[in-house]
């Protein structure tokens, strides 16, 4: 079985000189863990939209993307620029982690930006993380920032954005951009569009998560949606939770959060403390897996996967504690009575297929 995950945000603790070539026991992934895993195919993410002052958001994106590729020097591990160096590295039992942006303050409002991370071998862009650009609207500016957007959807600059990434055969990403954004994508694709790691609204209303016509739009365009398991994104009734368990913890958070340098180390520390505060209070693999068959009762079998955000939240459904557990997706997927083939499709050959018509 091909096993590809569309979302992994690694990269956030390597930036802070954390080791992640050797089992951390920290966070969800590390390149041992991922290697020991039944995972062939790991997106990893360049996220650069937040930054401290004294650098810009490309040398960040850039500085990133280098410690990304830096990877491909550990043993077993591959850094795909094409379907067949994924397949290739599949039969040699190796380790795929291509590489992939979300959020385009890198861009800088440059088209040339696009063009050097293009050049180097961009796997998927997502034009925007939460905050909106000065070309593209996010779901969290259209829902709570609308007032201040410069732009309403994508203006002309995005509109060439889209286009430089399809003409280069570099997927786009529709997760986070807001509803006017993926109208605007939609019209003017000429190839598949991915939704890398998103869940359904219908079941948990989400500004994080699409919509009916937005999944069957997806469809139209043969692309694919990766579904992401965090619990805020498909348990409605979490927030509620999460909240009691913050304030009783806010003291610690607050202490920790003290103890740390930047930013990042900030989010980090908090990352992790949250990781087992928060396990006892997460829903059950069941409501992940709700998702998943509410895509296929819609649009058929051909159009989802998973799209895990491994590293990028702090909990996952009881039981999923990292890349360790992620086939347990496969043995619930069988529970409910799909095939081999059919929990085939969903855990990565419809990734694959996608790839097949992009980059042919």
């Amino acid at each position: 079985m091909f096993v590809a995950d569309l979302h992994n945000d690694l990269v956030q603790r390597m930036m802070i000189g954390e080791d992640v070539t050797t089992n951390t026991s920290s966070g969800h992934t590390d390149v041992e863990r991922l290697k020991l895993s039944s995972i062939d195919l790991e997106v990893m993410i360049v996220w650069a939209s937040e930054k401290e002052a004294n650098t810009s958001y490309f040398e960040l994106a850039s500085n990133m993307y280098e410690k990304l590729k830096a990877l491909e020097n550990i043993n077993g591990v591959s850094i795909p620029l094409t379907l067949e160096e994924i397949k290739l590295a599949k039969k040699n039992n190796q380790l795929s982690l291509p590489i992939a942006m979300e959020g385009g303050e890198a861009l800088e409002n440059k088209i040339e930006n696009l063009e050097y991370f293009i050049n180097k071998g961009l796997f998927y862009f997502g034009p925007t993380w939460n905050h909106s650009l000065d070309w593209v609207s996010s779901g969290y500016g259209e829902t709570y920032k609308k007032s201040d957007l410069k732009s309403f959807g994508l203006n002309k600059f995005g509109v060439e954005v889209i286009n430089l990434c399809q003409d280069n055969k570099v997927l786009v990403d529709v997760s986070h951009i807001g509803e006017k954004s993926f109208w605007d994508i939609f019209e003017i694709s000429k190839r598949p569009i991915i939704a890398s790691h998103s869940s359904v609204y219908k079941i948990c209303p989400h500004f994080r998560n699409i919509k009916d016509d937005q999944i069957e739009a997806i469809k139209k365009t043969n692309g694919f949606i990766g579904l992401n398991p965090y619990p805020f994104f498909i348990d409605p009734t979490f927030k509620i939770r999460e909240e009691k368990i913050k304030n009783t913890f806010r003291q610690e958070l607050s202490e920790l959060a003290e103890k740390q340098g930047n930013r990042l180390e900030k989010w980090i520390a908090k990352q992790h403390f949250l990781q087992q505060k928060l396990a006892s209070i997460c829903p059950d693999m069941d409501v992940f897996i709700d998702h998943i068959e509410y895509i296929i009762k819609l649009i058929g079998i051909d159009y989802v996967g998973i799209g895990s955000d491994y590293d990028g939240i702090d909990c996952l459904p009881k039981g999923w504690n990292n890349c360790m557990d992620h086939m347990l997706i496969s043995e619930k997927l069988d529970r409910r009575g799909y095939s081999p083939a059919e929990i085939e499709k969903i855990m990565g050959k419809n990734i694959l297929r996608v790839l097949e018509e992009v980059w042919a």
